[in-house]
């Protein structure tokens, strides 16, 4: 029987360890690479050819959901499994709009990492319970209809504050003021009518003004 090929992305070594001893033990799986950034995932995937990639959102170079977005256009045989510690709803639909096949979370027990591998190298889905609850409430909630006029430089900010960036990054990026950042944030918060940056990112998301 062919083993099912894997790469471990994560950029602390100890996590990959853990992970690379946990399933060592199954003799189904074979460990092909480890990438401790997005750009050595990248490169990886396209010298070993695996069949599933295990990977965490927060990476250096390039995030993890980039790095799927990107291998998805490449090698679409690839299987997808964000291996994050970020329990956040925005953090779950982002990778999921992003084409991952399953997402669970880092305290994850091995026979339920193990399953997670052989349901999406079989084509299905796999969320932990914690997940599936997040999706299972998105779905219920009906759907917003009214329509939020976001201005050009608004939505350039929002997709900044989305990707991580700071407000002082922002600021540097777009050549204008902290305060000027901060003025929009506020003005998109009333728009959207919610209370924090994470909502925020949500709601874009649901509005679809956030792709």
């Amino acid at each position: 029987m062919n083993k099912i090929k894997l790469i471990l992305a994560d950029d602390h070594p100890l996590i990959r360890e853990g992970f690379k001893s946990l399933l060592g033990k199954n003799e189904a799986f074979e460990i092909v690479g480890e990438a401790e950034n997005g750009i050595e995932l990248m490169r990886l995937a396209s010298e070993k050819f695996p069949d599933v990639i295990l990977v965490d959102i927060t990476m250096p170079m390039l995030s993890g959901l980039d790095s799927i977005e990107k291998l998805r256009a490449t090698q679409p045989y690839i299987k997808f499994i964000v291996l994050t510690m970020h329990d956040e709803p925005e953090y779950v639909l982002k990778a999921l709009k992003r084409g991952a096949d399953g997402y669970l979370l880092k305290n994850i027990e091995r026979p339920e990492l193990e399953k997670a591998i052989q349901t999406v190298y079989a084509g299905g889905k796999y969320y932990s319970p914690f997940v599936a609850n997040i999706l299972a409430e998105s779905i219920s909630k009906p759907k917003v209809v009214d329509q939020v006029e976001i201005t050009p430089r608004e939505k350039e900010v929002l997709e900044l504050v989305a990707a991580g960036q700071s407000t002082k990054q922002i600021a540097n990026k777009l050549d204008i003021s902290i305060r000027t950042v901060e003025s929009h944030r506020i003005n998109m918060l009333k728009k959207l009518n919610v209370n924090n940056t994470a909502e925020l990112i949500k709601r874009a998301i649901e509005l679809k003004i956030l792709a």
